[in-house]
Order: C-alpha cells, then structure tokens, then sequence
C-alpha cells in the first residue's frame, strides 16, 4: 500500500506517460522518480470506446468506466453496492412537501483546473442540463437522455442557498431523486472548463473533481488518465496513472491480459475464464449480477405491431439454451426486466419455450412460410450478453427453425447506440445494467413515453406509463413496488421485449492487482486499486 506524493498539474502533466504503439502493442515504463517502488501504471482492457467523455449526454457504458475516473457526483453508490453513499455533498434532506432538496456540500474540494467546488458551480451544471436555451446544452449528435427521462419531469430550478448549500426545486415529488443522482450521467464538469471549450468541446476535455486527471484519449484505442495529487478522499488514488485500453476482441484483450500488456479486464470469453482460474498469475473477481438483455422489438414497424408475431418471435427462442451454452455458467434465464435483486419485480410466467405454437401464431397471422427480416445484434460484449454476435446468431438459428429468416446486421457500437434511437432496426438486441438500486432506473429508463421515430421507444401503453410516473411520486416504498410490478406485467403480457439473461460478470486479473471491486452498475473505482 502507498500513497503518492502531492504534486502540482504542470508536474504531474510533466510525468505523463508517453504511449508508444509498436506493431500494435501498448508499452509504458514500470515507474517513475518521486512514487512508491510498486507499479506505477495500471491498464484496464475494456471492450468497446466511449463515444464521449461528456457522460451527461451519453447512456453508454464504454463512456462512463472512463467518467467514474475523472468526475464526481452528489451522492454515489458504496464500493461494491447499490446503496449510496456522501460524494460531493455530504449530507442532504427533503422538505416534507418532496419538493426542495436540500444538499450541504464538501467543502475544500477544487476541480482539476483550479475551480472552486462549491454551490454555484453545481448550479451551473443543473442549469446546463436543464435549459435546451442555455449557451451550453446543445451537443450535436447526442441528447440528455438520463436527464430527460429521470429529472426534466420534476425539476424546476437549483439555487444557491449559501455558498455550500444547493437546493434541487421541483414541481412534483421525484421519489427516486437521490439515487438517481448517484448515476455518473449527473457528474460536475468545470464551469471554467465548460466555458472555455463550449458544451460541444469538453466530450474531449473533461475536467472534474475525481480521482484521476484526463490526459489523453485516441479514438478506439486507449484513454489516459493521471493521478489527482489534490482528491478529497484521503490516500487515494493508489496508482499514479491509469490507462483504459480498447480491445474489442475478447480473446485478443485475454492474450493481452496473459501477457501483462494490461492487468486487467471486462467481458472475457466464457472458457478464457476457466483457464484464468488455472493461471498461478491470474485471478478471477465478479460484478454482481445486476443486468439483463433482451431482444426488443421496433413495435413502429408494420411487422412487430402484432402481438401474434412477437409472441412467435419470442417462442421460438430457447433462452435456456443460450444461457447454458453461451453465459459460462454465470447466466440465469430472464422472465422480466429486472434481475431477481430488485424489488418491485412483477409475478410473471417465464416465456416458454415452444416451436409448434410459434409456427401456429405465425400461421394466424397470415405468415405460415415465415418472413424475411433484418435483425441487428450488439458488436460488444455486455455483461448481460458475454459475445453479442454468438449469442445473436443462436437466436438467429432459433428463428430459421420456425421459418423466420433472421439476416444478422451489426455496425460499430456508438453508431449501433444512436440508430436504436431511429427506426433503423426491426428487431435488435439490448440490455441494460443498472445504475442504482431504485425500478425506476430500469422501467422509469425503458418506458418514459411512445415516439413513432424511434424503435427504442416505440411501445405504447398509457397505462404503463401512467403505473411508473405515480409510482414515481408515491411516498411509500411498498406502493411503488407494487406499481412498478403492476405495469412490468403489463409489458410482459403484451410482448414488447424478449429478455434473454442476467449474468454473474467475471473480472479478471493479474495476481498482483488488489483493490479491484466489481461494481453492479459494472463502472469500477479505479481508485482504489494497486499492485504488489
């Protein structure tokens, strides 16, 4: 254990690791003047790029393992947990209306760039996301899709009580509110940052509070990441630098990780896993099985309005048979959208398994010789889908067996990400891993409202919505559990979404890496890993 000495910005960006790529291959010098003789560098082997580093626009996960490193939030969820904990405020209440929150904040905290941390710089954040008129909300090619579906309803203003005192106004109660600020896309950027590159330029220059520093970021390759000397949390980070390195091959990043070219990594094949846990220099760690994925419908196509043929689709599909052969025995058959540790889960019956009646549907409904479709799978591997082409090919192969002619489609996966916002795709393959412990980060996020332009949101059932929004200003946690049951059953029985699995995620690691603690939201703290 050590803990680095406290040196200026300009240093530290004078220590900075020069990365070299020769044939390929990622190589960085094992320590540097001033740190503790243990290693210097540690290398996270990730699975796809960010497509920003502003995660305030962006729902992918690729963005916010590299967030969580540079920017802190209100509230966050405890290491390893879903419950949360103090961040950059330390305490907080609310009126007994539910419409003021009152946040007291951390104080002596500055952002990377010297900013003072304070009230009027939380405010500015909140007024960026909230006003589409603020100089500084527009972001070409992306929304404020967290802010949208999980703040705009309620939120009225932030104000400034006292130099350490924000206050959240609301128009309605927003139960959820203080776990949903611990979801990374409500980070603090610089408002000197902000203002300096504009809301379009700091996806490239973040500038936070956290942890580590931003240095560097080249496109599908790695991101770089050096100490903050100046982190409120006392003897933290315990490595100097931190490098995120893209390798979207899984078996590729296992032969990296083997060979110490990164001490760590996400997404492994299921059998690389096996031979890990036989490496004397390896060794294995796990995420909590908080994901689910599922094949979701573009119910504003033609074909999937009728319930008769996502009903075939959906029993076609021998999910058992996936997720025995394709999730390494870590997966568990979905019946819902949530994982079996949320509450507020719905008494629902498994979609069964049954060729014969997905051909009598597809009959009824006028398809007895099948149909032609494009069918659109994830290029990444997700915790909720370990190989998102295998996985997608079997269910393609379970289709063709009741007739249905699934053509498998991919793209790269910012681009997969934005066109699931179109009508791009009939029929697609997505998941989800939980922000935080409350049902309406996962049905208050799936079902905000129906748009005919858009396949994400192309499920349209009043009276679901009606369930999530009551239940998302109801003061009791039994009657919002029983809402949020109340409307996933309503989803299940009309078919909108095929789940598939969750999955138990393994990590693995070098043998030397301590400090490594698997996050259910699958966004660890970098922070607090080191090596012997």
């Amino acid at each position: 254990m050590f803990k680095p000495p406290r040196f200026s910005r300009s240093a530290a960006l004078a220590l900075v690791i020069t990365v070299t790529l020769i044939a390929g291959v990622l190589f960085v010098p094992g320590s540097l003047t001033g740190w503790a003789a243990a290693p210097t560098t540690f290398i996270w082997g990730k699975s796809g790029d960010a497509d920003t580093l502003d995660n305030t626009v962006s729902s992918n996960g690729e963005t916010s393992e590299v967030t969580t490193q540079i920017f802190n939030l209100l509230v966050r969820a405890k290491p390893g947990e879903t419950d949360i904990e103090p961040d950059l405020a330390t305490s907080w209440s609310v009126s007994p209306d539910g419409l003021v929150w009152t946040f007291k904040l951390r104080q002596g905290v500055t952002f990377h760039d010297g900013t003072p941390w304070n009230a009027e710089a939380a405010k500015f954040n909140f007024d960026r996301w909230a006003d589409p008129k603020n100089p500084y909300h527009a972001v070409k090619g992306f929304d404020y899709e967290y802010w949208n579906d999980f703040m705009a309803d309620a939120f009225k203003e932030a104000k400034v009580a006292d130099p350490y005192t924000l206050q959240l106004v609301l128009k309605k109660p927003n139960a959820p509110l203080v776990y949903n600020l611990s979801i990374i896309a409500f980070e603090f950027n610089s408002p000197a940052s902000i203002k300096q590159y504009g809301g379009q330029g700091i996806g490239q220059h973040p500038v936070g509070t956290g942890p580590y520093k931003f240095v560097d970021w080249v496109r599908d390759d790695h991101v770089t990441l050096v100490a903050n000397p100046s982190f409120f949390r006392k003897g933290l980070p315990k490595t100097q630098r931190v490098i995120e390195r893209v390798i979207k091959d899984n078996a590729a990043r296992f032969l990296a990780l083997k060979a110490n070219e990164i001490q760590a990594m996400e997404a492994p094949n299921p059998d690389d896993v096996k031979v890990a846990m036989r490496d004397p220099n390896l060794k294995v760690g796990y995420r909590p099985p908080f994901n689910t994925g599922w094949v979701r419908f573009n119910m504003n196509n033609l074909l999937f309005k009728d319930i008769r043929i996502r009903k075939a689709v959906a029993m076609a599909i021998n999910r058992k048979a996936i997720v025995d052969g394709l999730y390494g025995g870590y997966g568990e058959v979905a019946d819902q959208h949530m994982p079996p540790t949320m509450w507020g889960r719905a008494n629902v019956a498994p979609i069964p398994y049954d060729p014969a009646e997905s051909k009598k549907l597809l009959a009824e409904a006028m398809y007895p010789n099948g149909f032609s479709f494009d069918f659109w799978y994830i290029p990444v591997s997700r915790p909720y889908f370990p190989n998102g082409k295998d996985i997608g090919t079997a269910i393609a192969s379970d289709l063709g067996k009741v007739g249905i002619r699934a053509r498998l489609q991919t793209e790269d996966w910012a681009t997969y990400l934005k066109d699931r916002k179109t009508n791009k795709f009939p029929m697609f393959m997505i998941g989800w891993i939980g922000d935080n412990g409350d049902p309406d980060d996962w049905l208050g996020f799936f079902f905000p409202k129906f748009d005919a332009t858009n396949a994400y949101l192309s499920y349209n059932n009043p009276s679901v919505f009606d369930k999530i929004n009551a239940a998302k200003v109801a003061t009791s946690k039994a009657a919002r559990a029983e809402l949020y049951a109340e409307a996933e059953a309503l989803v299940m029985g009309d078919y909108r979404d095929v789940p598939i699995g969750h999955a138990r995620v393994p990590l693995l690691m070098r043998k030397n890496v301590q400090g490594l603690v698997g996050q259910p939201d699958a966004n660890e703290y970098m922070e607090t890993v080191w090596q012997q």
